[in-house]
C-alpha cells in the first residue's frame, strides 16, 4: 500500500512537473500506423497525456489493431490477389414490421491475379465486421459472407462483383436513434493466410499473397 502510494505522488509530482513545459506535437507509430499527440519535453523526456495515449490505443486495439491494406471510401486496395473497394455505407431503418435492419456497406471485390480465382476457400471466412464510434464491433456473420460475398462465382483476371454487406439487427434493440446515432466508422475484411493454404485446389499456391492481406476501410474518409 504505501509502494503504491510512493508511486501516485511520485507520479503526480512529474504530471505537474509536465504541465507548466511548452506543449508540441509529436508522431507515434501506434499498431503500425502513424498518430500525431500532443506532448511536454520536461528535463529531455517526452512526457504525454495518459487520456491521449489511452485514446490513441484504444482506436488501434482489437480488430482495427490488425495489419491491412487501409484506405478512404471509393479507394480501391490491393492486397496483392484481391482489390477491394467500399463505395457507400448506408443505413437501412427499422420498419417494424420484424425485418432486419442496420448498416449495409456496397462494396466492390474484383479479381487482382493473372489466373481464375473464386472467393471460396481465399481466407475471407470469419470477422467480416463494422467498428462502430463507440468501439464496439458487428460481425456479417458466416451466412452473410456466404451470401453477400458470392463465394461460389469464378471471377477471371479483373473481373468483380459489387455486393452491398448487411451488418443487421432485428426486433427493434436497439432503436433507429441508437444506431444512428452510433455510426459505423471502419469495416474490417481479415484474409486468413492459412485457410487459402487449406484449399484442395492448387490455384492458390502459386498466388503471391502480401504480407498483411486484410482489408481496413475508413468510412470517415472519401476519396
Amino acid at each position: 500500500m504505501t509502494r503504491t502510494l510512493t508511486t501516485l505522488l511520485l507520479a503526480t509530482i512529474s504530471l505537474t512537473a509536465v504541465s507548466t513545459a511548452a506543449a508540441q506535437k509529436t508522431t507515434l507509430t501506434i499498431g503500425g500506423k502513424p498518430t500525431t499527440l500532443d506532448t511536454v519535453k520536461v528535463g529531455g523526456r517526452t512526457y504525454v497525456a495518459l487520456d491521449q495515449l489511452q485514446k490513441a490505443l484504444t482506436a488501434a486495439g482489437g480488430s482495427n489493431q490488425l495489419g491491412a491494406a487501409e484506405g478512404c471510401l471509393n479507394e480501391w486496395l490491393f492486397n496483392g490477389t484481391w482489390r477491394l473497394r467500399v463505395t457507400a455505407i448506408k443505413y437501412v431503418p427499422d420498419d417494424r414490421n420484424g425485418n432486419y435492419y442496420g448498416w449495409v456497406a456496397t462494396t466492390e471485390i474484383r479479381n487482382g491475379g493473372k489466373q481464375l480465382l473464386n472467393l471460396s476457400n481465399t481466407g475471407i471466412e470469419y470477422g467480416v465486421s463494422l467498428a462502430l464510434k463507440d468501439g464496439s464491433t458487428k460481425e456479417l456473420g458466416l451466412s452473410g459472407i456466404t451470401s453477400a460475398f458470392k463465394t461460389r462465382t469464378d471471377l477471371p483476371p479483373g473481373a468483380g462483383l459489387v455486393m452491398d454487406l448487411p451488418f443487421s439487427w432485428q426486433g427493434g434493440t436497439p432503436t433507429n436513434e441508437q444506431l444512428q446515432a452510433n455510426p459505423p466508422v471502419k469495416l474490417i475484411v481479415p484474409v486468413d493466410v492459412t485457410a487459402l493454404r487449406r484449399g484442395g485446389s492448387t490455384l492458390y499456391k502459386t498466388v503471391n499473397y502480401a504480407k498483411d492481406p486484410s482489408f481496413r476501410v475508413n468510412l470517415t474518409c472519401k476519396k
